[in-house]
């Protein structure tokens, strides 16, 4: 039987519904009424009356006598998974809320993050959180068009996603984690890397080499945003177009394209690829304001309020790390 520290009110756990659901699903286990009247502390008469009761609301006999033993029709095998949920239902809206103990956490969450979100912000929080709440199972997404119906419909529990300024939908909540702007990544030895230890890039040293254009897809359907196209009177010579930060930076590694990254980003990736970090154009600035994105429907959920909670945590760590090690002023 299922065991739940229960909260439920005398006078609904004296309800015919609630208590005949719960000797026939304790009769089930049991297979003797007086075993199931021992344990719902129910007497014999009482007991009969209710299984009474439900064999004339299901117009079954529900249990057959065999050998002093009471065992299930095939219609109460049929009843127990719907007579559980029911139980269940009726003590959730009783059952007081206790703190959060991701030791003790199970649950799926799943995340849509672009490659970049994933690799700089997503990727150590999972590593923290999977020694933390061993039992919670991350699923990560790429961003699509339908992102916002996924998540009214629960099929998305959170998302790295920023409304940048434009109107945010009514039942949707949303937190910037922190104000940071692009850079330039180079291979380790570029002709641009030389000269930004001299003085620093015009738009005329960047525009001379081609560039690789990240492409986003937006939450809403619609073209696709190249990082560098939002900013005025820019016109990277852009000759690849992907949808991914890591591999772009694979192909800049490998030649003398150019590419926008932020700076977090930037950093991290030239810790593992030969890559060279320089500052953008001086008057040049494409901010990037990475965000958490949710539904209403999942704003009190612990577990997500705990994961909300520690990404916005880690993401200043990144971020206070990534002052010290490049800073913009």
């Amino acid at each position: 039987m299922h065991n739940v520290n229960r909260q439920i009110p005398k006078d609904i756990d004296e309800s015919n519904p609630y208590r005949v659901y719960r000797l026939l699903l304790t009769l089930c286990e049991t297979n003797v009424l007086s075993r199931a009247c021992d344990i719902l502390e129910l007497s014999v008469p009482t007991a009969s009356r209710l299984l009474a009761k439900a064999r004339d609301w299901f117009d079954d006999p529900l249990f057959v006598p065999s050998a002093g033993r009471m065992y299930p029709s095939r219609r109460m095998e049929s009843l127990k998974q719907p007579l559980y949920e029911a139980i269940q239902s009726m003590e959730a809206l009783f059952v007081r809320d206790t703190a959060f103990d991701p030791t003790k956490a199970e649950g799926i969450v799943r995340i849509v993050a672009i490659d970049n979100a994933f690799y700089t912000l997503l990727t150590p929080v999972i590593l923290e959180l999977n020694k933390e709440a061993p039992g919670i199972h991350f699923q990560v997404f790429d961003r699509f068009p339908d992102m916002i119906k996924s998540m009214r419909e629960g099929e998305l529990d959170l998302a790295f996603y920023s409304m940048e300024g434009k109107p945010r939908p009514a039942d949707f909540h949303e937190q910037t984690l922190f104000n940071s702007n692009h850079l330039l990544l180079v291979r380790r030895g570029h002709p641009l890397s030389i000269l930004s230890q001299k003085r620093r890039l015009t738009f005329e040293d960047v525009g001379q080499y081609n560039h690789v254009g990240v492409a986003i897809t937006m939450a809403t359907r619609g073209p696709r945003l190249i990082i560098g196209q939002q900013a005025q009177n820019l016109h990277d010579k852009v000759c690849c177009e992907m949808p991914f930060f890591v591999a772009g930076a694979s192909l800049v590694a490998d030649s003398d394209l150019v590419m926008r990254t932020p700076r977090e980003t930037a950093l991290r990736l030239a810790k593992s690829i030969p890559l060279d970090v320089l500052r953008m154009e001086e008057t040049l600035s494409l901010p990037w304001l990475p965000g958490l994105f949710w539904h209403e429907s999942t704003a009190n959920s612990p577990l997500l309020t705990w994961v909300r909670a520690r990404v916005a945590v880690k993401a200043k760590a990144i971020f206070d790390q990534a002052e010290i090690e490049l800073p913009f002023t």
